[in-house]
């Protein structure tokens, strides 16, 4: 293989030693003649054989005249995705790792850019909105009237849901449970029920100890 790198020779050069060898009786062949003849056999051979391939491609090019023939663009698609596949399989009869790129595999990686360029979107939109929420509740002012949480807060203390005869609100005491149990995908009444039975078990704990305490 690498010996046939090296060696540069013409059509008609190739022509000419095939010639001769034709009058030579093969088991008269050196190791060397075998190994010239090949590549000569190869450059002959080859060029007939791409002369032909262009005349078959010259001659299929004809039927695009619409005066006498009907197709359609799929139709055209398919029988080029055919003479492609075809054409991959036997170059890679000669190199394993020779590809060719058809329409198919070009839009197949557009399709998987298209997926990666949303993912992308999707994933820097999130970053956003959490990095917003982490900004929010870092930040030792009041939070912004204008914000997300803000918001979802002020409507949960607007309605002043009611337990055991008290108002139950959201305080900066408890938004560190707010956000971590809002970030895990529950509904602000799934959270405030929650946290209205904390505070209550809470309220009846530190009740239970007074009352011990009083009695003791």
């Amino acid at each position: 293989m690498g010996e046939s790198k090296k060696i540069s020779i013409s059509f008609s050069k190739a022509k000419e030693v095939l010639d001769e060898y034709r009058y030579k009786p093969r088991r008269e062949w050196s190791k060397e003649e075998r190994f010239f003849f090949k590549i000569c056999n190869f450059v002959v051979l080859s060029k007939k054989r791409v002369n032909k391939i262009f005349s078959a491609i010259n001659s299929f090019g004809k039927l695009s005249d619409k005066s006498h023939y009907n197709y359609n663009e799929f139709d055209i698609i398919q029988i080029k995705e055919l003479i492609l596949d075809n054409l991959e399989g036997c170059f890679q009869n000669f190199f394993k790792e020779i590809k060719i790129l058809k329409d198919s595999d070009i839009q197949e990686i557009v399709d998987h850019l298209e997926k990666l360029k949303d993912e992308n979107l999707r994933l820097q939109n999130e970053n956003e909105r959490l990095q917003f929420l982490f900004n929010d509740y870092l930040s030792e002012k009041k939070l912004s009237k204008s914000s997300v949480l803000s918001r979802v807060l002020e409507s949960i203390n607007q309605k002043k849901v009611k337990k055991s005869k008290k108002d139950f609100k959201i305080d900066r005491k408890n938004i560190k449970k707010f956000v971590e149990k809002w970030e895990k995908g529950m509904t602000t009444n799934e959270i405030t029920k929650e946290l209205q039975e904390e505070s209550l078990t809470i309220k009846l704990g530190k009740r239970k100890r007074y009352n011990l305490k009083n009695r003791g």
